[in-house]
């Protein structure tokens, strides 16, 4: 009787260590694969600023705001190659997406954007509510398995793997608020 019981206590040890390093395996992989999607959307964000910023030069938009978001960009891009730490890289990006925002609405407001500037900036309408998605995804799973590496149950074993808590994509409040600075854009040639 009490072999059997400890027979079964064993194997149901093993089969719970067994399900949370499977467990724990799969959300490190989901967490991979969550912020790539979330780099590959803010990559393609990035590379779509340069257009807004020529459409609103061609739209004779206000200077400061192109220049802003050709700047944030610039600071978001800087940011990333430096392998900056999560909260101070959601910072640059949140930074960019104002700065966007911002020409956006000055583009709006003005009455004088073409089909170019519009097209841009329908495609970055579609491209902040990926990277919206993506923030939202790749936290959500972050947390999850960062609740697996403090539960006083499941901690212990995922520490055992090597595995950490990971960062969150949240501004942090010791991330810069500064810009570096951007030379003006140049006008377009106009024809006489």
């Amino acid at each position: 009787m009490v072999l059997t019981v400890v027979a079964t206590t064993l194997v149901v040890t093993l089969a719970w260590l067994v399900a949370v390093v499977r467990r724990a395996r799969r959300t490190v992989d989901t967490v991979v694969a969550a912020l790539h999607l979330l780099e590959v959307a803010l990559d393609h964000r990035r590379l779509l600023v340069p257009e807004l910023a020529r459409a609103a030069v061609g739209a004779e938009l206000d200077r400061d705001a192109i220049n802003q978001a050709v700047g944030a960009r610039s600071w978001s891009a800087i940011v990333r190659e430096r392998r900056a730490d999560l909260g101070d890289r959601a910072a640059a990006e949140n930074a960019l997406s104002a700065a966007v925002h911002h020409l956006v609405c000055a583009g709006r407001e003005s009455g004088r954007v073409r089909w170019d500037f519009t097209a841009a900036v329908t495609e970055l309408d579609h491209l902040e509510r990926r990277v919206a998605g993506a923030v939202r995804v790749y936290n959500t799973h972050a947390a999850a398995l960062a609740g697996l590496v403090r539960s006083p149950l499941t901690g212990p074993v995922v520490r055992t793997l090597g595995i950490g808590a990971p960062e969150l994509f949240v501004e942090t409040a010791s991330a810069p608020v500064v810009t570096p600075g951007v030379t003006d854009v140049p006008a377009p040639a106009l024809a006489a």
